[in-house]
């Protein structure tokens, strides 16, 4: 029958906690270095692992990243770094887009008066409000009159058949020379009467070719907007003239909030406290005379 033997009691070793002893403290040794190396940071080797890292995870070029992944990178960045436009930028860009639609409506229209130009009768400007076309009444009217020329109608036909499909507000203006009517009485009423007439008009004449009334004013300017202060001939002909300018759309809303934004007064509505008294002056005496 089999029996077990019986360890002798030398058999035992009685340094064996020297192992467990040396594994501590290696153990112990390894944490105090890594304590002591997150203790001391090098800066420079800190943030060369840190872009390492960002670049790693983003997937930039030149990296081992499938292209799913970079295009998904790719589309995170923009996202991150796209911001939506201020208003002022997109109100300025649609105000440049809208001058140079007029700015295109102003070379139409000195194309289309090219005979007209080319004598010196008509003038096509480009301004900040718009486009003005400049024409000398003699070419409209004969003499000092409201009454059309017989130059006229193909004139106003040529420029109506380029603003009827525009649908731009337009403003008519009558101009006349301080010499018009000059010697005579009443001298001041009559180039205010002429000039609103003659603006009349042309705008009632616009209207028959097609252009919407909502869209026309008219108005008489007689001789308080010149474009020459000089007396000489040339200088008269260039400030008796119609103004027919096409507005862009900023200036139109413009004159549609003025309109919007009227208030009436009434008896009510007006202020009626009477202003404060001021105390009568003083005389000066020797004593307080002032330096």
């Amino acid at each position: 029958m089999y029996r077990r033997r019986k360890l002798d009691e030398d058999d035992e070793s009685h340094e064996r906690w020297l192992i467990s002893y040396a594994d501590f403290i290696t153990l112990l040794f390894a944490f105090f270095v890594v304590m002591y190396a997150t203790s001391t940071i090098n800066l420079n080797k800190y943030r060369a692992l840190s872009s390492a890292v960002v670049t790693a995870f983003q997937g930039k070029p030149g990296e081992t990243n499938t292209p799913e992944a970079q295009s998904q990178a790719t589309l995170q960045n923009q996202s991150a770094v796209l911001k939506p436009l201020p208003l002022s930028y997109l109100y300025q860009e649609k105000k440049q887009r809208d001058q140079e639609k007029v700015r295109a409506i102003g070379r139409q229209i000195a194309h289309a008066l090219m005979p007209w130009v080319e004598q010196k009768l008509v003038t096509v400007y480009q301004s900040e409000r718009g486009v003005e076309v400049d024409i000398q009444s003699s070419l409209l009217f004969s003499g000092n009159q409201a009454t059309y020329s017989a130059q006229a109608l193909p004139v106003l036909n040529a420029l109506s058949a380029q603003l009827k499909n525009e649908y731009r507000t337009l403003q008519v203006e009558g101009h006349s020379d301080k010499q018009l009517f000059s010697g005579e009485a009443n001298a001041d009423s009559k180039r205010w009467e002429l000039t609103a007439a003659q603006a009349a008009h042309i705008a009632a004449s616009l209207v028959a070719q097609g252009i919407a009334s909502k869209q026309l004013t008219a108005i008489g300017i007689a001789d308080t907007k010149p474009v020459s202060s000089s007396d000489n001939a040339l200088a008269q002909a260039l400030n008796t003239r119609i103004t027919i300018r096409v507005l862009t759309a900023e200036s139109s809303a413009q004159q549609t909030s003025n309109i919007a934004t009227r208030q009436e007064l009434t008896a009510e509505s007006i202020d009626t406290t009477p202003a404060p008294e001021l105390a009568p002056p003083t005389a000066a005496t020797p004593g307080n005379t002032p330096p």
